[in-house]
């Protein structure tokens, strides 16, 4: 073979090389520069509105071509893939929501890549180092002139309390010494007992009537007008607003009477914070009287909220149930 022919074949075979090889032996970026090249290009796009322009499009193709090799922080090249990019930038061309869509995809990139450092792990070879740096920030202003607080205010407070409890208790009734560490133990069986005592209040508010703990059914007068329930004078001012037409009222006075009335008479036990139903579910004695105070409540009900113009009717039909409860 001749020298002419041999270097035809090298040119060939250098060019083929240079084809099919990737530029990761002499054209790879270092990833500061790929950073760099992500922050100008967003800098750029930002910066107008609308389509792109020509001279922004030719930044875009000349920095990020389709295949990309850029250098970790420990010298491998790895290689990246820009195609998604470039198909926004093609987008961004002919839309204006293009550039937005290109913007968030550069943010993206720029936020993937970070130069925080590593945190140095808390093993025994790096213990001193990361002494050192934690020396070095408590001992910045923010942190003078702190204690170390064994034990929470309260506590503290609680213990001198039963510090000085026992100190009295010693010299009022013998000198021997007893330690008040104790009384902590007392301290937390208070809290203890305050939480079943919560609990029990709960449960007691939301049972029926019937199972919470009922005061004395019967009561003297003096009792009676301490407490409130004047029954008596409510059937009177029911009676006198039947009488002006206010029926609306006359039954709603009518129907708290009836509930006092029970609860003096020992029907059942009535609770301002109590329902109706409650109150339904507590009656003691036949089903007649029970139903008979479930027709009062539908009918107080509907003629209290709105739902029907109760009449002279309505409340002669209550003082009917009433019979009917006082009957049984």
């Amino acid at each position: 073979m001749s020298c002419r022919a041999l270097l035809r074949v090298c040119s060939l075979f250098l060019l083929l090389l240079s084809f099919f090889c990737d530029c990761s032996w002499g054209n790879a970026l270092s990833l500061k520069e790929y950073r760099s090249s992500i922050l100008e290009a967003l800098s750029r796009v930002e910066s107008e509105k609308g389509p792109l322009k020509p001279e922004e499009c030719a930044f875009l193709d000349e920095h990020f071509p389709p295949q990309l090799d850029v250098n970790t922080k420990s010298g491998e090249a790895v290689q990246v893939d820009n195609g998604s990019l470039l198909r926004l930038v093609k987008e961004s061309r002919e839309t204006d929501q293009g550039r937005e869509a290109l913007i968030a995809h550069l943010k993206a990139l720029c936020n993937q890549i970070s130069f925080v450092d590593k945190p140095i792990p808390l093993s025994e070879d790096r213990w001193r180092e990361s002494l050192a740096r934690l020396e070095k920030v408590f001992s910045a202003k923010e942190f003078q002139d702190l204690e170390e607080v064994k034990d929470p205010p309260w506590m503290v407070f609680l213990m001198k309390v039963l510090k000085e409890l026992m100190e009295w208790l010693e010299s009022h009734y013998g000198g021997t010494n007893v330690s008040g560490q104790w009384m902590e133990y007392v301290f937390y069986g208070v809290i203890l007992g305050g939480v079943i005592l919560l609990l029990l209040w709960i449960f007691r508010s939301l049972g029926p009537v019937g199972w919470r703990f009922r005061d004395l059914k019967i009561k003297s007068d003096l009792e009676r007008k301490a407490s409130g329930m004047d029954w008596q004078t409510l059937r009177e001012e029911s009676r006198n607003k039947g009488e002006k037409g206010a029926y609306r009222e006359a039954i709603r006075f009518f129907f708290i009477s009836v509930l006092m009335e029970g609860h003096e008479r020992g029907w059942w036990v009535y609770r301002r914070e109590a329902t109706n139903r409650e109150h339904l579910s507590g009656v003691e004695g036949s089903s007649e009287s029970r139903e008979a105070l479930g027709n009062m409540i539908q009918l107080y009900e509907k003629a209290w909220y709105g739902h029907e113009s109760p009449g002279k009717e309505a409340l002669l039909q209550c003082a009917e149930w009433l019979g009917l409860i006082e009957a049984r």
